[in-house]
């Protein structure tokens, strides 16, 4: 072969090898059609980025002053669904409502959202499967306060929130559930 043939070939395989890298690379995609959850018909294409996460809030509950332990008065705050997600964070921000001469921890306890565990509670003041979240040190002559974010694994497709309030005077709760696969 000759030289300015063979420079050339090597010029080309080198165009062609830069080209090849500016492409986008091309990934295989594979669709499964499930019929009875949700059909796929025709042409699939998606747009922008794809999120697989969640935020699910129960905002300003209101919770009169209840200890941890009186389970049977412990306030139901709602229930979060985590079906499809396999992490959590959960956080808890709250608002005094008038001043507090003793101020105590105010909590979220999150229990699976299953007969038996309910029935544990309800008949016998058992926790079981429990995560909680709490705040201890409320600032004195504070009006908010925040706990530390709680990550947790997911465990239960549906969890049902309990908050309490060992303070004087009645709190307004939110609790955030950030969900991730």
């Amino acid at each position: 072969m000759n030289r300015p043939r063979c420079v050339a070939m090597f010029t080309a395989l080198l165009a062609a090898l830069a080209s090849a890298q500016e492409q986008p690379r091309v990934t295989p995609v594979k669709v499964v059609n499930l019929p009875d959850v949700l059909t796929v018909k025709g042409e699939v294409s998606l747009a922008g980025k794809l999120t697989h996460t969640s935020l699910v809030s129960l905002a300003d509950v209101l919770v009169p002053p209840v200890r941890r332990e009186d389970t049977t008065r412990l306030v139901d705050a709602g229930v979060i669904v985590a079906d499809g997600f396999a992490q959590g964070v959960v956080t808890l921000l709250g608002e005094l409502k008038g001043p507090q001469g003793k101020v105590g921890a105010v909590g979220a306890i999150l229990l699976p959202d299953e007969e038996r565990v309910l029935r544990a509670l309800a008949e016998r003041g058992q926790l079981l499967l429990a995560t909680e979240l709490k705040v201890t040190a409320i600032p004195t002559g504070a009006a908010y306060f925040a706990a530390e974010p709680l990550p947790f694994t997911v465990a239960f497709p549906r969890y049902r929130v309990f908050l309490y309030n060992a303070g004087e005077k009645t709190v307004s709760v939110t609790l955030h559930a950030y969900l991730t696969e």
